[in-house]
């Protein structure tokens, strides 16, 4: 028994970075959903607010990071606009940041194929171009989006849109979110939010998520996704596990692993210290 357990302690640390590889593959592949029963209440605070809009409501989507933070952020996105379309929502999605237009267009992508097949451009959704000054379009809705917005990303009219019937600045909407790993969040909060009393909610980064906890306790935001965490909170709200949760198993699976080799480790060695 001395023998083995002495040559488990020297068992070459390849092997072990292999298991791993291997465990973290399986949620990878497939989300494996491990029990998640401490969702923020930050996150439901936001599933909350997209769940009491009534059907037809108009929410302002702002995706706001770029492919560094996509893991933790693109989620929580998906997220969202499947949650909103099942609502029978209207959405439109923007962005302030030039490196995030190419994951607006995946977004789009993705809807008629997997988010909400059955809705249909121009009729339940717009997507707006994008635009380099951030306070101007943040100013601007508050007052008449169209001075700023008037064609979509294709360049077609969008004020004869069938999404926009009804709206003309944030007065006329539901609810917005800006989904960010920059500051944006915050200048949203005051430049919109605060200034023209808009409801507004958000995700970040999870190193970002503490320094928020400030607007959610004033209600200055009403629901806020905190890294992949907020995101798998949010898949298992709204029932459809994804990327989200697969990379909280994944998470979960390393840590579990961890922890276990180091109870075995200092198990072996009392054995061999006093048996």
């Amino acid at each position: 028994m001395k023998n083995f357990i002495e040559k488990l302690l020297k068992i070459d640390r390849r092997l072990i970075f292999l298991t791993l590889t291997l465990l973290l593959f399986i949620p990878i592949v497939r989300p494996l959903g491990l029990p998640n029963k401490n969702i923020g209440t930050e996150v439901k605070g936001l599933y909350d607010r997209i769940e009491s809009l009534p059907p037809g409501s108009f929410i302002l989507l702002s995706i706001d990071y770029d492919p560094g933070t996509r893991p933790e952020l693109h989620p929580q996105a998906i997220a969202v606009l499947r949650h909103a379309f099942r609502k029978d929502l209207r959405v439109g999605m923007l962005t302030l940041i030039a490196g995030a237009t190419g994951l607006v267009e995946e977004l789009a992508e993705r809807i008629p194929k997997d988010i909400a097949p059955d809705k249909v451009y121009g009729k339940d959704y717009v997507i707006l171009p994008y635009q380099p000054n951030p306070a101007a379009v943040m100013t601007q809705v508050g007052m008449d989006l169209y001075k700023i917005y008037d064609t979509d990303r294709n360049g077609l009219p969008i004020k004869d849109m069938e999404v926009m019937k009804g709206i003309r600045n944030v007065k006329d909407m539901g609810l917005g979110i800006c989904i960010t790993g920059t500051a944006l969040l915050d200048s949203w909060v005051a430049l919109t939010g605060d200034r023209y009393k808009f409801p507004f909610a958000g995700g970040c980064t999870a190193v970002s998520q503490m320094g928020y906890a400030p607007y959610l306790q004033t209600g200055q935001l009403k629901g806020l996704m905190g890294g992949m965490k907020g995101a798998a909170d949010y898949e298992g709200l709204i029932g459809h596990k994804e990327k989200g949760t697969s990379g909280i198993d994944a998470l979960n699976l390393a840590h579990l692993m961890v922890i276990g080799l180091i109870v075995m480790a200092n198990i072996m060695m009392l054995w061999l210290k006093y048996l």
